[in-house]
């Protein structure tokens, strides 16, 4: 049988929940065209690799979902579908490619555009409505002393909004200044998954080369800068460095100081795929809120840990560290809890780091189960 027909019966096959790889596809007879163009390597490969995953979940891939695997693009600049090896005798374009060969980021590239089509499907969605116990925590108590939250972005925002949902609205006359602060390189990981989340951008690694390469902090992890400019905005005097949660829900009058919630390095990396197509689709003033509504949501507590500072640059964290304890004494704002707590903790031998195979199993999961559909459908 044809190179070309062949391959058409192999996706006819996965279409209908094959996992088997063309490698091994033998099936006599010529599949016929089911589609204007026969599906690029990726997409091939992608479908079969989410039957394999939904056959393991006891589960099947929906007809819909298939369909749309196998008409969809591919992200990334200048990325485009690769031919099938052994097809046909391509002269000109890219190179054919065995679709069972294909590294998890080539994979990765047709999820990620797929996932930001269903985030942005839920852009306009009404929120849903508050219950009469979350409107009356909301009400802002007019006893509550005048505060802002400043500091780490990705831990400010969750902290700011949790506040205000139980009624202790920032702001007011002459406030106090509470800059959340962490050891370094909980700051550093924190402050690449804010990025992840507002621009998308570069891996974690890149991001730790780009900055411990040209020996100065992130503006996302300058927590001394971050301090001078909450000293310059709201006098030194009103400024609080925050390392223990527990004392700054003390002096609020709060049980608890809520954190925001865990993505490991494997999910904040799915985010930061994703957020590229879905930059395309809604304005950037939408991507952050969406994706916090959605993967934010869908990936709370998944991804493994949070990644770490590899060893290759122990030194500079070490020494940044020291920098921003020593500035932030100097300077003498008051602290809740212990400066020592900005120094790094125990690196490991490796470093935690995103891994392609495991941020394709997250996004296999969120091709199954789309952000669009109930959680409840899940498993």
């Amino acid at each position: 049988m044809s190179g070309r027909g062949r391959a058409w019966g192999w996706a006819a096959a996965l279409r209908g929940g094959s996992t088997t790889p063309w490698q091994a596809w033998a099936e006599d007879g010529v599949g016929e065209p089911f589609a204007e163009r026969l599906p690029g390597a990726q997409q091939l490969a992608l479908l079969r690799r989410l039957n394999v995953h939904a056959a393991a979940a006891g589960r099947t891939v929906p007809a819909a979902t298939a369909a749309r695997i196998l008409a969809a693009g591919v992200s990334g600049r200048g990325r485009s579908d690769l031919p099938i090896a052994g097809v046909d005798d391509e002269r000109f374009g890219p190179r054919p490619v065995d679709p069972d060969t294909l590294p998890d980021d080539e994979l990765l590239r047709v999820a990620s555009a797929l996932i930001a089509d269903d985030v942005a499907a839920t852009a306009g969605e009404p929120a849903p409505e508050r219950s009469l116990i979350e409107r009356a925590r909301a009400v802002r108590r007019p006893w509550v002393r005048s505060f802002v939250i400043v500091g780490m972005q990705w831990r400010a925002d969750a902290v700011r909004a949790e506040l205000v949902a139980h009624g202790h609205r920032p702001g007011g006359r002459r406030p106090t200044a509470y800059l959340l602060a962490d050891d370094l390189g909980t700051v550093l990981a924190q402050a690449w998954t804010a990025r992840s989340f507002d621009q998308g951008g570069v891996t974690w690694r890149h991001f730790l080369r780009s900055f411990a390469g040209a020996g100065h902090l992130p503006p996302r992890a300058d927590l001394a800068r971050m301090a001078r400019s909450a000293a310059h905005k709201y006098g030194a005097g009103n400024v609080r460095v925050v390392l223990d949660p527990a004392l700054l829900a003390d002096e609020l009058g709060v049980r608890a100081i809520a954190g925001p919630p865990h993505l490991g390095a494997h999910a904040v990396d799915l985010v930061r795929r994703v957020g590229e197509p879905l930059g395309l689709l809604v304005a950037n003033d939408a991507r952050p809120g969406l994706l916090l509504d959605t993967l934010g949501v869908r990936l709370a507590g998944q991804g493994g840990p949070a990644p770490t500072v590899t060893p290759r640059w122990a030194g500079w964290l070490s020494s940044e560290a020291e920098r921003t304890r020593h500035e932030i004494a100097a300077a003498g704002y008051p602290v809740l809890g212990d400066l020592d707590q900005l120094l790094p903790r125990p690196l490991g031998t490796d470093g935690v780091l995103p891994v392609d195979a495991e941020v394709l199993s997250l996004a296999l999961g969120l091709l199954l189960t789309p952000v669009t559909a109930p959680v409840q459908e899940e498993g």
